[in-house]
């Protein structure tokens, strides 16, 4: 009798085992999701001391992800510090986390060259993200050639800037803003891997009469990859490194347009490096 309850009770377990396995896909378990919830944009720097002024932590969908702690090296980023923007809906809320490190010269983290490490946990997960650090006081370049306002080039013509090397960068961000007959700019990004970048014909936009080359050092991610410099299942995107920038103005010799564009303003706009390599982040991707 006993072997016939422990067969039944066998034969029940069995019957259990085959209705679980032949359910449908809303009965099985999803697998947990292990891509990025976030991606990031930000600039961190030495001046001496190591300063994010604004890292933004967006998410990868309509849903900011939780944050629990973030650490620059070994200092913990004062939460009270944080911030939270959005543009009037909730799907476009990010982070805004500052950090400035405090301490004498003697206790600094970090110099000129050396590597920080940004370390976020929040959702159960972490994300850590390294990037070659700058300082925009001293990774300041000299653009050799042109002299500004030296150079006219015909419409559709091509003109070539030469800088010297930054000690310490890899890359160097370009901004291409072309002043318009309307008095407006308009502007193209573009990066160099090497110290010279040729403005080209199909790069001018119609009725403009100058260009400036602006070019700034940078660390980061290689722009022509996948752009992340990001490590686990947390985050994704971009913190970068960046110097100071120089500018050049080339004259364009292009017709005027046919039709009269009244003049808005012709005041020359103060060129910005952390948004120049931002901007570059953002045509080349995230």
């Amino acid at each position: 009798m006993r072997n016939l309850q422990m067969l039944g009770l066998a034969f029940v377990a069995l019957l259990m085992l085959a209705v679980v396995g032949c359910g449908d896909d809303e009965n099985t378990t999803a697998p947990a999701q292990t891509f990025p919830l976030g991606y990031t944009q930000g600039n961190i720097y030495v001046s001496p001391n190591t300063r994010m002024p604004r890292l933004e932590i967006h998410g990868n969908g309509a849903v900011t992800p939780n944050l629990d702690s973030i650490k620059v090296g070994d200092s913990l980023v004062n939460r009270q510090d944080w911030s939270m923007y959005s543009d009037g809906m909730f799907s476009d809320a990010y982070w805004a986390i500052p950090f400035v490190e405090d301490g004498d010269t003697s206790t600094l983290m970090y110099d000129p060259g050396d590597t920080a490490v940004i370390k976020v946990w929040g959702e159960g997960r972490f994300s850590s993200c390294r990037v070659k650090l700058l300082n925009p006081e001293e990774a300041i370049l000299n653009i050799t050639s042109p002299l500004s306002m030296a150079d006219t080039i015909a419409f559709g013509g091509s003109d070539t800037v030469y800088w010297n090397k930054v000690d310490q960068a890899d890359y160097y961000a370009v901004m291409v803003p072309w002043a318009h007959y309307s008095g407006n700019w308009l502007f193209g990004f573009y990066y160099a891997t090497d110290t010279s970048f040729i403005i080209t014909g199909n790069m001018m936009p119609d009725s403009v009469w100058r260009c400036d080359v602006v070019v700034s050092p940078f660390n980061g991610p290689d722009p022509r990859t996948d752009r992340s410099n990001w490590t686990g299942n947390l985050l994704d995107g971009v913190v970068y490194s960046s110097g100071g920038y120089r500018y050049v103005s080339i004259i364009i010799n292009a017709p005027a347009p046919l039709t009269p564009i009244p003049r808005i303003s012709a005041d020359q706009p103060i060129w910005n490096a952390d948004e120049i390599v931002a901007n570059v982040y953002k045509k080349y991707g995230k």
